[in-house]
């Protein structure tokens, strides 16, 4: 938790910023924030111990920040919010239905957390697969909950034969959203080509994606490559796989 002190000076620091960016006068900025140019100026000096919550909700009406970017506090949740803002409207429609469906599923199961949210995506799983749509169901994972923990982030259910015989149809995939390490099964998410593609991960120089079941190209990708690693989104590794 910000000490008040803390609070005010990061604040104060971030108004000067504002400022300076839409590049107005220390006089324009007083104007905006309804105050006097030797009020703004006692204000960024460090000299005013409390901020008033209407300069706080004017700054917020000029910028479109929220006050935890205004004064630097950042957790989790405020991550959250923060990547809502860089999202298209569908796109926000989609996550808003994505936590109704949350929140009345927790409201009704004592054992919601035994849960977890398993995506099925439309089109056949395959090499280079293009996910056209999804959709998504609660399925119960008590046993892997309790061997897995917080580690356990999702599952994505195979809806074809296509990576036989290492997954088959109706297997679910148990994924992890932290770093993946050597020999993981990956899910790595190609930006220009819009292709989804399941990849054992080996991290030589290039990063090598190996097929998991000895069909499609060998994928590289140059870690010292700025350009080439923008190209990639990695969602997650396999933890295992279960099924229905």
């Amino acid at each position: 938790m910000l000490s008040r002190q803390d609070l005010t000076k990061n604040f104060t620091l971030n108004v000067e910023k504002e400022r300076i960016l839409r590049k107005l006068t220390q006089s324009q900025m007083a104007k905006k924030l309804e105050m006097s140019l030797s009020g703004y100026k006692k204000m960024i000096s460090g000299a005013t111990v409390k901020i008033d919550l209407y300069t706080a909700q004017l700054m917020r009406n000029l910028t479109g920040k929220w006050l935890f970017e205004l004064i630097d506090d950042y957790n989790e949740d405020t991550e959250l919010i923060l990547k809502l803002r860089h999202l298209s409207p569908s796109q926000k429609d989609f996550i808003k239905g994505i936590l109704d469906f949350e929140t009345e599923f927790f409201s009704f199961h004592e054992n919601a957390e035994d849960y977890i949210t398993v995506f099925i995506p439309t089109g056949n799983m395959e090499d280079g697969m293009i996910y056209d749509s999804v959709h998504y169901t609660k399925v119960n994972a008590a046993s892997y909950r309790k061997k897995f923990g917080s580690d356990l982030y999702c599952g994505i259910k195979i809806t074809s034969n296509h990576l036989h015989p290492v997954y088959n149809l109706g297997d679910i995939l148990l994924i992890c959203r932290k770093p993946i390490r050597e020999g993981d099964t990956g899910i790595f998410f190609n930006r220009e080509n819009g292709r989804i593609y399941i990849r054992k991960y080996q991290p030589a120089a290039p990063w090598i994606l190996e097929p998991i079941n000895g069909y499609g190209e060998i994928l590289t990708i140059d870690q010292y490559d700025h350009n080439d690693m923008k190209k990639w989104i990695k969602f997650g590794y396999v933890l295992t796989k279960m099924r229905e």
